[in-house]
């Protein structure tokens, strides 16, 4: 007997040049009547958006985090990832990453303030090393200070990207 699975593996890399913001009735469909449900929904009618949230990400921390909503903008047939960094991360306009891993990998990740492909631009760049299994630390004032280092905030981030992911067809 033979199984066959439809669900890529989550250690899958991603080529970052065919990712679009564009989706389709199916992987609408499909995010919608599998995924769904372990997202916190907020539903924007003005702007005809709905945002999710994992709602297994960690929200209440001291420590830095950085969370990721997806945006669903049913009018374009587009989907974007956000990135929401809590009070201990900071702004935005500063948010700077280190990483290193076993593989003697090292580098620094920047979110340059601006639009959606840089939000995409910096989520799949720390997304590529989660799965290489890169430590990270956020550049703060001069201080490094760890981040995304405990499972939950790590596994939330992995898991909204790759949901995000399959909804764009970039999986």
């Amino acid at each position: 007997m033979t199984l066959f699975s439809c669900n890529p593996s989550k250690d899958k890399k991603v080529d970052q040049t065919t990712i679009s913001f564009k989706t389709d009735d199916s992987s609408k469909l499909y995010f919608k009547n599998v995924r769904q449900n372990a997202y916190d929904v907020q539903v924007m009618e003005e702007a005809k958006l709905e945002v999710y949230r994992y709602k297994k990400r960690v929200e209440e921390s001291e420590d830095p985090i950085i969370n990721l909503a997806l945006v669903n903008n049913w009018r374009f047939d587009e989907a974007y990832v956000l990135l929401e960094p809590n009070q201990a991360t900071g702004d935005l306009n500063s948010l700077k990453l280190t990483y290193n891993n076993e593989a003697g990998e090292a580098g620094t990740i920047e979110f340059i303030n601006g639009n959606k492909q840089n939000h995409l631009n910096f989520a799949l760049a720390v997304y590529e090393q989660i799965q290489n299994e890169s430590e990270f630390k956020l550049i703060k004032d001069d201080r490094r200070l760890d981040i995304l280092r405990d499972s939950k905030s790590q596994e939330a981030f992995r898991i909204t990207m790759f949901d995000y992911l399959r909804l764009v067809r970039g999986l």
